[in-house]
């Protein structure tokens, strides 16, 4: 399949199952939750989606072949957040969700939606973005820029 082949457009919630489709075949893919895990997460996050999708809290891509099939995605998280010293803005910005379907992987699909989102956050005056990169994910995102920080994580309870 040629670069020129495949198509990204937005995302709207008549794509909301398409979103979560990626998302729990993304943690499913990493080895992350259980199929009754993995299927409540999708359950609980069909409203919340739907609803981000609509006011536009988030955003979302889809790159489709020359048959309208979607062969991948990612969205980013838009939500409020306190200015830092080094980013003014009043809301954070979160890539999420960025999945290739297996067949089509390393295709540059992933690499193309990554840039689609970069350039709509550079549009929208963001002065830096946040991601968890999966092991598979992280050497595409060093190679666009993205740089390992600080951050640290806490999980309560059974499941750590």
């Amino acid at each position: 399949m040629k670069e020129d082949e495949i198509r990204i457009r937005t995302a709207t919630v008549a794509d909301t199952s398409t979103i979560l489709h990626h998302r729990r075949s993304m943690f499913r893919d990493m080895g992350e939750g259980t199929t009754d895990e993995l299927d409540r997460m999708a359950a609980m996050t069909e409203p919340w989606l739907a609803q981000a999708l609509s006011d536009n809290s988030y955003r979302g891509w889809l790159a489709e072949d020359n048959h309208g099939r979607v062969v991948g995605g990612g969205g980013v998280l838009l939500c409020p957040w306190p200015a830092s010293p080094k980013d003014p803005l009043l809301r954070r910005a979160i890539i999420l969700n960025v999945y290739t379907e297996p067949p089509f992987r390393h295709r540059g699909i992933a690499r193309r939606l990554m840039k689609t989102i970069l350039e709509w956050l550079k549009e929208q005056a963001f002065v830096s973005v946040f991601l968890h990169a999966s092991d598979e994910g992280r050497a595409l995102y060093g190679q666009l820029g993205f740089k390992a920080t600080n951050e640290m994580r806490l999980r309560f309870g059974a499941g750590e």
